[in-house]
């Protein structure tokens, strides 16, 4: 019998974690305390909370209650300042940090209709002003909106109990959506500026300036800043608009997009989600359209256990602070939202925690033993295989 033993064990990078989408559709407070409790059992430490989007305004914002009020599916399916409160407590008790996203510019509809801040609201045919329905963008040009939006950040910061690091979202502006308002044109024009791409980009730079300063107003101090990548992270305008000692950029295009290589030559810390690899509504139908949607094919599990970090970043691994495996909502709800993260958020978790040099061949028996062990806690993770191959071990792989 062993009377005593030493154990040195670390994580290899400091972020691992899970982005959740709640806008798209809304999730009870019980469903985001069971995905935490999985977390926790697998020492994933970040719950990114994606709380708002065009398709719904779900948080109650007490200063402007107006925004839950007509965003919200409907009055039960709100998330009040305790409700968020509860849940940062829950999660902190179990390992777990929560990050609150609210995303802007883009990204921003229902909620905002009586507020005359906004640029081509739920316009149509939408393809021609955002990504997927509905559309609608902030107006940067509206003086008024900056202290509407320090008022949102006041009660986030509140809320998520100041957090160590705030999200901005910023990824998917549509400059179509901007240069469809003739009274955003006029405003440009106004100040000298023209209606080329470069020209919404300084209004894009000029929304997060302003942005960035109505936050630091009500924070405690100057936390960083993450932004996910877009074309404000592309090269000019990253140099032009964005203080790598301040943002955070979270990759969410392919792991080989050479930009990425652009923004570690430049210093700027990293986070991916890299959707080849790590967004796990990829594979399935499409629901704008016949068909699978718009990332497909599926991601297997092996394929995020895979997903080396240090291969991706090279020599410059250390401005990596980690990853998350993001779920965008469109096609999930209570219903499926265990089996949509787990057991493949646990494959994240090792790479994550041992960055290991082997293969998913290696991890293969481990993870079928792992996924029953989910299912014993009380987690609906999908199956991986025929039950035979995990009572043969080693016989089903195709090697």
């Amino acid at each position: 019998v062993v009377s005593s033993v030493s154990i040195e064990d670390a994580p290899a990078f400091k972020h691992r974690g899970i982005s959740h989408d709640t806008s798209r559709n809304y999730f009870s407070v019980e469903a985001i305390k069971k995905t935490i409790d999985a977390m926790a059992m697998v020492k994933l430490n970040t719950f990114h909370w994606h709380i708002t989007d065009s398709h719904s305004f779900p948080v109650i914002i007490k200063s402007h209650p107006d925004l839950a009020g007509y965003g919200a599916y409907s009055p039960e399916q709100v998330y009040t300042a305790e409700d968020v409160r509860d849940i940062v407590k829950y999660a902190r008790i179990r390992g777990v940090r929560v990050i609150p996203e609210f995303d802007a510019p883009a990204h921003v509809g229902e909620g905002w209709q009586k507020k005359n801040m906004t640029v081509c609201f739920n316009a149509q045919p939408w393809i021609r002003y955002c990504v997927e329905p509905p559309c609608g963008q902030l107006d940067p040009s509206k003086d008024e909106l900056y202290s509407v939006l320090e008022d949102i950040y006041r009660e986030f910061n509140e809320m998520f109990e100041e957090p160590f690091v705030f999200h901005m979202g910023g990824d998917e502006v549509s400059v179509s959506c901007w240069n469809s308002s003739s009274e955003l044109q006029h405003w440009m024009l106004q100040r000298g500026w023209q209606l080329e791409e470069s020209d919404f980009m300084r209004l894009w730079g000029y929304f997060q300036d302003n942005a960035i300063q109505r936050w630091d107003k009500v924070a405690s101090g100057k936390v960083p800043i993450i932004l996910w990548t877009s074309r404000l992270t592309d090269v000019p305008y990253v140099d032009d608009y964005l203080d790598k000692d301040r943002y955070i950029i979270q990759i969410w295009t392919k792991g080989d997009d050479p930009k990425i290589e652009d923004l570690l030559n430049r210093g700027f810390n990293l986070i991916f989600s890299n959707y080849d690899a790590l967004y796990f509504d990829c594979g399935f139908q499409g629901w704008v359209s016949d068909g699978l949607n718009w990332c497909s094919p599926y991601i297997g599990w092996q394929k995020v256990y895979d997903n080396s970090l240090s291969a991706l970043a090279g020599s410059k691994v250390k401005q990596v602070l980690g990853a998350e495996a993001a779920l965008w909502s469109e096609q999930v709800d209570d219903f499926a939202l265990d089996s949509r993260f787990w057991p493949r958020a646990s494959a994240l978790a090792e790479r994550l925690w041992t960055d290991p040099t082997d293969t998913w061949r290696d991890a293969e028996s481990r993870m079928l033993i792992h996924r029953e062990r989910l299912v014993e806690n009380g987690v609906a993770a999908d199956s991986l295989q025929p039950q035979w191959c995990l009572q043969n071990e080693g016989e089903c792989p195709n090697l």
